[in-house]
């Protein structure tokens, strides 16, 4: 860790660890091998999908505990990583031993870079064979993160989440940069103002309401504080209702540095935002920082890389769609060609963060031909009135890791609502590009249903011209439209007017076999041209 000189720390608190790297680096594994819990094989498809704050004590007896701020990995949930990375005293980069440096590795380095958070560097996955771990710290040096014995004192750890190899080093490593680097300084709170926090996520749910995932920056809060925030923008003040932790306990309090779940605020906290705890019941002090401190909008460019269901209501359960995408578009099929087609969509999601997240990635993707219109978006289950305004605007429902009201199932099934819903964020992505990409086709297209070689040209005594053929691929068919084809050049478009071999009448001709074609239209055809039937589909 280079020859940096101890700092003390007067004012000693929990401190804040963010973790950041690529989606399947096992960011979640490692912190379930520090809190011995299972979150990993919970998260829908193995992914971390929001943000989870938990505060552990790895050594009880010596009273050191650490809060984590788990990140997702997924592209898509960037602007969330973000946040977790603002907020925290140290940074741990997780890399996959057997991967290296991706997309969101580099991504993390740039919030890292950003941060004023002190570093390390975790290589996970070291039980795998045949990795290169040498390697890797040169990807890393390559992107600006140079570790120790590499020509730089960022600290390195070796570990392995899936067997616990490692760990104890990395909690080592944790509290010896706290303890060498110290942790960083939030200032004075202003006068009658008791507490801050930061909120990293927000969620309706319909059992316990508006709930906020908040980290405490400053200061302590518990049940029955004033609070303080901004909403719609206007100052709100509310008692706190209610605090659990990550794993739904209830809870008295959080401190400095420890974060949980915030219930019962009358609105939902934008992502981002800061929270106070206020001495008294008067908006007049936060004044100062309503004026003071405006929050700059930030964002983060990152590299292209390709990332919500009624929740399954059986586990691991897709529930089937009572309307498929072909025949939601068959429903109202009377747009004009040749102008862009608009896939109207009301999206309906579990979180903020993960709203955020959807909106994000749904503007990434372009179909010629084909746009995404966002006619409403919200936080909570697909409800009545969610279906209604859907089919008055010809809507497809999009659900993320959110229910349906009840008969709202029963009303989307007699007004032919299409409602999707999703657990894992990239399957949605996904459907919608292959919905738009089917939107985008014409209404009516040629399927090719086979393909024949001009083998040599007959003249029949009333004038009319014979191409002698032979099938080289499906078949040919009577009347169907054909293509006279040379060197990639279309020569003649018509149909087959007659099919025959040995002057015996035919309706179709298969693969592999020699057949005389009379066109309805005549052409000056060469021996070698190409035939190729096909079929118009609609």
């Amino acid at each position: 860790m280079g020859k940096t000189k101890k700092k003390k720390n007067e004012n000693k608190r929990v401190p804040i660890v963010a973790i950041l790297g690529h989606v399947d680096h096992g960011k979640t594994t490692i912190l379930d091998k520090i809190r011995e819990a299972n979150v990993q094989e919970c998260e829908a498809g193995g992914i971390t999908q929001k943000i989870s704050v938990f505060t552990v004590a790895p050594d009880c007896e010596k009273d050191e505990r650490i809060t984590f701020v788990d990140t997702p990995g997924h592209e898509a949930f960037d602007l969330m990583r973000l946040r977790g990375g603002s907020i925290a005293d140290i940074v741990l980069l997780i890399v996959a031993a057997n991967d290296g440096v991706k997309p969101q590795t580099k991504e993390s380095i740039a919030i890292i870079k950003d941060s004023t958070a002190k570093p390390i560097v975790v290589i996970n996955k070291c039980d795998l064979p045949n990795t290169d771990i040498e390697k890797i710290k040169r990807e890393l040096a390559s992107e600006g993160i140079s570790v120790e014995g590499m020509g730089g004192e960022i600290p390195v750890v070796e570990v392995s989440g899936k067997t616990g190899k490692g760990i104890p080093d990395l909690l080592d490593m944790i509290n010896l940069v706290i303890e060498v680097e110290g942790l960083q300084n939030r200032g004075k709170l202003l006068d009658k103002v008791l507490a801050k926090g930061f909120v990293l996520e927000s969620v309706k749910e319909k059992s316990r309401g508006n709930v906020s995932t908040v980290v405490v920056t400053q200061g302590s809060i518990k049940k029955g504080d004033f609070i303080g925030y901004e909403a719609n923008k206007e100052i709100v003040i509310e008692r706190v209702k209610g605090l659990i932790s990550e794993e739904g306990e209830h809870i008295k309090g959080f401190e400095t540095g420890c974060g949980g779940k915030i219930l019962g605020l009358s609105n939902i906290l934008p992502l981002g935002s800061e929270i106070y705890i206020l001495e008294e019941n008067d908006k007049k002090i936060l004044h100062p920082i309503q004026s003071d401190e405006e929050t700059p909008e930030v964002v983060v460019e990152v590299e292209e890389e390709t990332v919500v269901e009624e929740k399954p209501t059986e586990e691991g359960a897709e529930p089937d769609p009572e309307v498929s995408f072909e025949e939601f578009f068959q429903m109202d099929s009377n747009e004009p060609e040749d102008e862009v087609k608009l896939l109207a969509v009301m999206i309906k999601s579990g979180s903020e963060g993960s709203l955020e997240a959807l909106q994000k990635s749904l503007a990434k993707i372009k179909v010629e031909g084909a746009e995404l219109n966002i006619i409403d978006q919200g936080i909570g289950d697909v409800t009545i009135k969610d279906i209604e305004k859907a089919h008055v605007t010809k809507s497809i429902i999009l659900g993320f890791e959110v229910g349906m009201e009840r008969n709202a199932k029963e009303l989307a099934k007699k007004y032919k609502v299409l409602v999707r819903s999703y657990a894992i964020i990239y399957k949605l992505i996904d459907e919608i590009e292959e919905a738009l990409n089917l939107l985008s086709q014409p209404g009516e297209t040629e399927e090719e249903i086979g393909k024949a070689v001009i083998k040599a040209i007959f003249t029949l005594s009333d004038g009319q011209t014979v191409l002698g053929n032979r099938v080289t691929e499906g078949v040919l068919k009577k009347s169907c439209k054909c293509y006279i084809v040379r060197d990639d050049d279309i020569l003649a478009e018509g149909r087959i007017k007659s099919l025959k071999i040995n002057k015996k009448d035919l309706t179709q001709v298969d693969k592999g076999t020699d057949c005389g074609v009379i066109l309805d239209v005549s052409v000056d055809a060469e021996e070698g041209d190409e035939i190729y039937c096909y079929k118009i589909v609609k």
